[in-house]
């Protein structure tokens, strides 16, 4: 027996998600939090992986943060800056990428592998103290839609090395559809999916028709994410302690990531609470700092930057033709209300799904997607990795003085379509013939003795890979 999983695992927190009783759930980690940080610190001589890794003294443990975005083999010297600058480990990239760990008890080297393997092996326990049996612990994963194959391989490697048995690695875009079952929708839909996370943000457009997703568009940036707010929320604080004390915490690395921590907690509680209370003790030179932050203020601080947030949704509006009938939001950033507010505005005549929260969405989906990969025991779960050909033109049916659009673009192979046919009784033969548009020249035809048929008859027209087959039932 086995037991399905979804997780996300960003570059500033993980998600774990179980497909239970027919249904996905968020499963909490051992503080309770339905959310972990992903951050892996070596405190002396031992290793700590989320919460523990981002509390207590940051100077007094070798850290490193956002190690997913050295996991793309297509990584640039921005985004080791930025890891770098993040945490308080060296990175050494001569001929391989290495972390050197160094606490006054000892020093260790890692790469990005290891700790993405480390922050699954956390994720691991947690859902392995879920079941009650020696089950297998089957998953997917959601990886950024704009990495490679090998990357998206490296990603599954480190699962499987933390105990995992990996059935598939989704996109982002796409979990975040099936979290609200988008892709079951009967009609076609376009679907605005914008995700902003602590240090990177995408929007992208998702067609759901007849149960297929397919990327119509997608923007992404690297520059961009919760973690500017953050800022900003801290260079407010750091202000109102200047006034009161005069004394400068932006002229102490110490006292700033203090105070980086802790706006990033009343960020959060600002997200669903109206007021959040800041507190910190020693600040600066031993002197404590308590503070009342509102809502009303945090959404002050933060109103210069929004048109730059909502600027990549809005190009690829801009650049989409069709008509977009759904928003979906991930990404633990888009808690902030004002931000959803900003993107829900952009398509007032779309429906903004708000059911589930925006740091849970894509684990969500990718235990949905698991869930129903164990639902079907017809199939080899080894199989579930295949590209798939999808028409690239309408196809008509014309017979007798009728024509009908058989299958329409973007249909993919395999798909079937029934007609039912009604004809006289006088006539004996009837032929079929296919066409790319109504008025075009056929591209295949085929005629079929219907003379012993019952009428009315349906003619079957199943779409392969080369051919169009047609079959009288």
């Amino acid at each position: 027996m086995a037991t399905a999983y979804g997780i996300h695992l960003g570059n500033s927190s993980g998600c774990l998600a179980a497909y239970t009783n027919g249904a996905p759930a968020v499963l909490a980690n051992d503080a309770g939090d339905r959310v972990t940080p992903a951050i892996v610190a070596l405190n002396g001589a031992e290793w700590e992986i989320g919460l523990p890794a981002k509390s207590g003294q940051p100077f007094s443990k070798s850290i490193i943060k956002h190690n997913k975005r050295l996991m793309n083999c297509d990584f640039n010297e921005e985004d080791l800056a930025f890891v770098e600058a993040s945490s308080s480990c060296r990175i050494q990239n001569e001929e391989k990428l290495v972390y050197e760990f160094e606490t006054s008890e000892t020093k260790l080297y890692s790469n990005p592998d290891n700790i993405t393997t480390k922050m699954y092996a956390k994720l691991f326990t947690i859902a392995s103290h879920s079941v009650t049996n020696e089950d297998d612990l089957k998953l997917v994963l959601a990886a950024p839609l704009h990495w490679s194959k090998t990357s998206r391989e490296r990603l599954m490697k480190c699962a499987e090395l933390a105990g995992f048995d990996v059935l598939q690695v989704i996109s982002e875009p796409a979990a975040a559809l099936l979290a609200y079952n988008l892709e079951e929708s009967l009609e076609d839909i376009n679907v605005l999916v914008y995700r902003l996370g602590g240090s990177t943000c995408d929007a992208s457009i998702v067609k759901a028709s007849g149960g297929f997703l397919s990327i119509e568009k997608n923007v992404f940036r690297s520059d961009l994410g919760g973690k500017c707010l953050t800022k900003d929320l801290a260079d407010f604080i750091a202000q109102e302690f200047r006034q009161k004390w005069k004394l400068d915490p932006q002229e102490s690395k110490k006292a700033m990531a203090k105070l980086l921590t802790h706006a990033d907690n009343c960020k959060h509680v600002l997200s669903t609470l109206n007021s959040a209370h800041v507190f910190i003790e020693s600040l600066l030179d031993g002197v404590d700092w308590s503070q009342n932050v509102s809502r009303a203020r945090f959404e002050n601080i933060i109103s210069s930057k929004i048109s730059s947030y909502i600027e990549p949704a809005q190009k690829v509006i801009d650049s989409f033709d069709g008509t977009i009938s759904k928003i979906v939001v991930c990404g633990g950033s888009m808690k902030i209300p004002k931000l959803q507010s900003a993107i829900a505005s952009l398509l007032p005549e779309a429906e903004v799904m708000s059911g589930l929260s925006p740091d849970e969405v894509i684990a969500v989906g990718c235990a949905r997607e698991a869930g129903m990969m164990l639902d079907l025991p017809e199939f080899g779960l080894t199989d579930k990795n295949a590209e798939i050909e999808f028409l690239d033109r309408d196809i008509y049916l014309k017979y007798l003085d009728q024509t009908v659009q058989l299958f329409k673009e973007g249909t993919p192979a395999f798909t079937q379509n029934s007609c039912n046919i009604d004809t006289g009784k006088d006539i004996k033969d009837i032929s079929f013939s296919l066409h790319e548009k109504p008025e075009s020249e056929k591209f295949a035809a085929e005629t079929f003795n219907v003379e012993s048929l019952n009428k009315p008859f349906t003619l079957k027209a199943t779409l392969q890979q080369s051919k169009i087959q047609l079959e009288i039932e």
